[in-house]
């Protein structure tokens, strides 16, 4: 689940979010985290789709 792991301080949007984790929702997620989590503090966003798959792929063999 989105915004879980104990020790950090994640913004109550996305603590609150209930978003789970998974290729559609990072995807979405890096694209344009503003409109994915309305009310969330990362600003930065991946907008190149290839890049976002390489990452998602990356994630995914070294998890």
């Amino acid at each position: 689940m989105a915004g879980s792991v104990t020790g950090y301080d994640y913004s109550p949007a996305l603590r609150n979010s209930r978003m789970v984790w998974d290729e559609q929702s990072l995807d979405r997620w890096l694209a344009d985290p503003k409109t994915a989590v309305p009310g969330q503090r990362m600003y930065y966003a991946v907008p190149d789709s290839r890049d976002r798959a390489d990452l998602i792929e990356y994630l995914r063999r070294n998890n």
